[in-house]
């Protein structure tokens, strides 16, 4: 039940994680005003934060999932389909790179009053990024709870809240 609680709680920490990169783009009026540095900085954490959990997902919480119900292998292995996460990875690639060219322009001292345009690029890739991740955390707990509330000694209440 640790180990489920703990995932959860990724799940929670990586939402609240996009949000504030979100709002911190939205809020920016130049990129000057938001320190291109610290939003590319949050983004890698986020990153770095982002590949430790799939890791637990895919060496610890999946695999036990399917062992403790053989029934579940069909279900978990949908999650865990790398053609599931191109599209994802293709929108981390996306902000990753736009965050990555502002941040050498600001380091080569180039003249940082941005277009809004490039801003707002910036926030859209961002909210695809988070949809897309939103979707993503809602499928793995929809088809990983069912069976992870199976396996709660009362099994009166559901290990995971809405």
């Amino acid at each position: 039940e640790k180990l489920v609680e703990y995932w959860l709680g990724q799940h929670e920490k990586m939402k609240s994680e996009l949000s504030s990169l979100l709002s911190m783009a939205n809020a920016a009026a130049d990129v000057e005003s938001i320190g291109v540095e610290e939003l590319q900085g949050r983004f890698q954490q986020y990153i770095d934060f982002l590949e430790e959990h799939e890791q637990v997902e895919d060496t610890m919480l999946f695999p036990l999932v399917k062992t403790l119900f053989p029934a579940s292998a069909q279900a978990v292995d949908s999650v865990l389909d790398p053609q599931r996460h191109k599209g994802v990875d293709a929108l981390h690639a996306r902000v990753g790179r736009q965050l990555q060219q502002l941040h050498d322009r600001h380091r080569a001292g180039e003249e940082m009053v941005q277009d809004s345009d490039e801003m707002r690029n910036v926030v859209e890739s961002l909210e695809r990024l988070n949809d897309y991740m939103v979707g993503h955390i809602r499928y793995e707990e929809e088809v990983a709870m069912p069976w992870l509330g199976a396996a709660r000694p009362d099994n009166s209440q559901p290990l995971a809240t809405t």
